[in-house]
């Protein structure tokens, strides 16, 4: 399994799902408080003017131009405003005094001046805590001036642009899935772009060694993994692959496997038709009622009432 294949199995398994909140059309003096929220990968894309963004985990604010897209992964506060040091108002409030039309429009502010904004976030599977997502950037700005190498990533940036000018039928879906695109295209060239050495799940699976690792643990999960046997895979040592493996990927590789083996798990007991001792099987578990404390211990629920809450229908 290539490494891309298995971030997306990662994301697949974490149930990315994006969506939009709202178009921005902001006019005149105006900051924007947007509160912390768990979970969620805020975005930010300017499609004109200009705006500036504090806080989201950067120490210093950052200036946001047209064209430009801002990825905050971890969920926390951040401002939007025309000016670093005004005083922001928070977004519950400006919603109270502008609600967004029936379009998803916000219009907010009059004088000179005016930023247009197109407003959406990621989420993710509320009880799972993948290293993806421990290990994520505080933010993560994409220029189409900077992405010359990477014409894939440009080539949806502008499609991002053009979709949201277009605002036809549609609209909403299409804008969604392309805030995933770039989500991904951005995680996966911090990965090459890493420093060697760099911790980080991304840099992870951009080592050609623990990417080995990886995929092997992901293609077959069911197997009694050793340690001594994931180096050989990787062309390790023992003990240089349990020190790389921990301190590039977040976890020790045998408590990763346990990890991912339960994620796995709460996949195919969202998904599949199997009964739910052949999910334990698949997953590496020898009987179920260890499979069932590890799940509830993990999860803070059994493997059963979780597959009636989830099933799909």
């Amino acid at each position: 399994m290539e490494k891309t294949d298995l971030l997306s199995e990662v994301f697949a398994t974490l149930r990315l799902r994006s969506d939009l909140y709202f178009r921005a059309d902001l006019a005149g003096p105006f900051a924007v408080e947007v509160p912390a929220e768990r979970r969620l990968v805020r975005f930010h894309y300017v499609r004109r003017g200009g705006c500036w963004l504090r806080g989201g985990g950067a120490e210093t604010a950052l200036q946001l131009t047209e064209g430009e897209l801002a990825i905050l992964p971890n969920g926390g506060a951040h401002i939007l405003a025309d000016d670093p040091q005004r005083p922001a108002l928070p977004l519950h409030t400006l919603l109270a005094e502008a609600p967004p039309d029936s379009a998803g429009l916000l219009r907010y502010g009059e004088g000179a001046g005016r930023v247009e904004l197109l407003c959406g976030f990621c989420a993710f599977d509320e009880d799972i805590e993948h290293p993806v997502i421990a290990s994520l950037p505080s933010m993560i700005v994409l220029r189409p001036q900077d992405l010359g190498a990477q014409p894939w990533t440009l080539t949806a940036l502008r499609l991002l642009g053009l979709e949201s000018e277009l605002a036809g039928d549609g609209m909403r879906g299409i804008l969604s899935r392309l805030l995933e695109i770039l989500f991904i295209q951005a995680l996966r060239q911090s990965g090459t772009t890493a420093d060697d050495g760099a911790p980080g799940y991304i840099a992870a699976l951009a080592d050609p060694q623990l990417s080995k690792a990886l995929s092997a643990m992901h293609r077959a999960a069911e197997h009694p993994w050793t340690i001594g046997e994931l180096a050989r895979v990787s062309g390790m040592s023992r003990a240089r692959f349990a020190e790389r493996f921990t301190r590039r990927v977040g976890q020790a590789p045998i408590a990763y496997l346990t990890h991912w083996r339960l994620m796995k798990a709460r996949r195919l007991l969202r998904e599949s038709e199997l009964s739910t001792e052949e999910v334990a099987t698949r997953c590496g578990y020898a009987s179920l009622p260890s499979f069932t404390r590890r799940y509830k211990m993990a999860f803070g629920i059994g493997p059963g009432a979780y597959r009636r809450q989830n099933r799909r229908p």
